[in-house]
């Protein structure tokens, strides 16, 4: 009987040694480039695209070093960013917008319009409300303010306010206001051909009104180019959500180019895993975990 049970226990072990060498079969380390990191301590690949914004996880950059011939991503599908002529550039439903901080602790990231400046025109070119991506995990912050621009009116109205250059036929006139203006024509939006809200730092209008300097774009301009400032929340729900709250990270992750992305859960090689993924010692690196693929292993175990 002792020699059947110890028969019975012997077998049992070797099962298990089959299960966690499954296990660790199924998981798939993802390249995290030592030439592209920066030292941070998150399992995901960070970067840099020219010397003033690090960029690492929730945020990623398309075609970057750290992605396998772009294979795979780590990071939200809505904050995906561009790197163009050393300038991350994200890019929103209303145009492109160009990254100058992310503040990681506070959960903010700085924009600026890229379509309000033309190369030649020092008059902001005004022409779109910002507009963020359905469901997207991005929102404006209390430190913003609202500029807001009555595009070619048919009134005359407050010359404090108006914006010569952008006059158009000399038949009709335009005007800026900011949050907080008593004098705001929104009763004569309709005889405007457009009015258009454009967000920026609440700071960078202190002190700043149309009447106090010369022209209102003397205190308009300078708000522009600071820009503004959105912050993120974190995935509460769906497979990202279940992914965070269980340690892991958001990511897609696509076998050929003309493949759909599929969702991807990657954890650290210090997270501890039900399938006994090897430990990383020194520096971390990506673990895959591919949903479907553990689901199908789970079954063929049971």
């Amino acid at each position: 009987m002792a020699t059947l049970r110890a028969s019975h226990l012997n077998f049992f072990l070797f099962l298990s040694g089959i299960v966690v060498v499954a296990g660790v079969a199924a998981t798939e380390r993802v390249p995290n480039p030592n030439n592209n990191t920066t030292g941070t301590t998150s399992a995901c690949p960070s970067y840099r695209c020219g010397h003033a914004v690090d960029i690492r996880y929730p945020f990623w950059i398309d075609g970057g070093n750290g992605s396998l011939n772009g294979s795979y991503h780590c990071g939200y599908p809505s904050l995906r960013l561009e790197c163009r002529r050393d300038t991350p550039v994200l890019r929103l439903p209303s145009g492109d917008y160009a990254v100058t901080h992310i503040l990681y602790g506070d959960r903010t990231v700085s924009l600026f319009d890229l379509g309000v400046f033309s190369r030649s025109n020092t008059c902001p070119l005004v022409g779109r409300n910002l507009t963020l991506p359905d469901g997207s995990p991005l929102s404006l912050t209390a430190r913003d303010a609202n500029l807001t621009f009555f595009i070619h009116c048919s009134f005359m109205g407050i010359p404090a306010h108006q914006v010569a250059c952008l006059e158009g036929d000399g038949r009709h006139h335009s005007y800026v206001f900011r949050d907080g203006d008593d004098l705001t024509p929104y009763g004569y939006a309709g005889l405007c051909q457009d009015v258009v809200g454009m967000p920026v730092l609440r700071r960078s209008l202190l002190g700043k009104t149309g009447a106090a300097a010369s022209g209102p774009l003397d205190a308009v301009v300078p708000a522009l180019n600071m820009g503004f400032e959105l912050s993120w929340r974190p995935e509460a729900r769906g497979e990202c959500g279940g992914c965070e709250k269980s340690g892991g990270l958001c990511g897609h992750r696509r076998q050929a180019a003309r493949d759909a992305w599929t969702f991807t859960c990657f954890r650290t090689g210090t997270t501890t895993s039900a399938w006994g993924a090897p430990k990383s010692s020194g520096t971390q690196h990506c673990v895959a975990f591919n949903q479907k693929v553990r689901t199908q292993k789970s079954l063929s175990l049971d």
